[in-house]
């Protein structure tokens, strides 16, 4: 599928105000790691892989969910993450999950569940590289489901239903009138408008 100029303009805006909400994200960890530790942390996980679902909630093309969640990855880098390069690597492993999602639907289905699943695949995924980074003896076995569970019930939250709310609360305001989120919601609108006048 081709990609109309409006859709990479929105997805670089879109990934640009992710990549310094990540940044600030970044930043608020510090504390929150230091009182709670890196495992209770891992609540905060789901922010990280916001960019994708709502990219690809509202582009709805194959290749948005992983090119805006890179494209975030690499801002949070850029603007001064403590993290380092780490950000952008994870951000590639954790852009491949949440694409994973929607592929899984050859990109056909952008519901509730399938945002939600981006976030849970894109913390398993990203989990992949933290093993490859840190090597197997990095985590005990408790630890390591540990924190694989707060991240997925975390991608979940904070990056699959948190990404519909806010682009449904965007999708009020007009702006994204000209989009395939709004053209499918106005074909359903008809689709029910059509039965109901039957």
């Amino acid at each position: 599928m081709n990609w109309k100029m409006k859709e990479i303009v929105l997805t670089v805006i879109l990934s640009v105000a992710c990549g310094v909400i990540y940044l600030g994200w970044s930043t608020l960890w510090i504390p929150v790691s230091a009182l709670v530790g890196p495992v209770g942390a891992g609540f905060m996980f789901g922010i990280w892989v916001i960019a994708s679902p709502i990219v690809a909630y509202i582009i709805r093309k194959p290749g948005a969910a992983f090119i805006a969640e890179v494209a975030a990855a690499a801002v949070e880098l850029l603007t001064g993450s403590h993290f380092g390069l780490t950000a952008l690597l994870v951000g590639v492993f954790q852009g491949i999950g949440s694409e994973i999602a929607f592929a899984l639907f050859r990109y056909k289905h952008y519901n509730l569940f399938t945002l939600m699943l981006s976030g849970a695949l894109a913390a398993i995924v990203g989990m992949v590289y933290n093993i490859l980074a840190n090597g197997f003896g990095f985590y005990t076995t408790g630890v390591f489901l540990t924190t694989l569970g707060i991240h997925i019930i975390s991608g979940i939250i904070l990056g699959g239903w948190l990404a519909k709310v806010v682009v449904d609360a965007l999708a009020k305001t007009g702006v994204l009138e000209s989009y395939e989120l709004m053209k499918e919601k106005r074909n359903k609108d008809d689709i029910h408008g059509n039965i109901s006048g039957m």
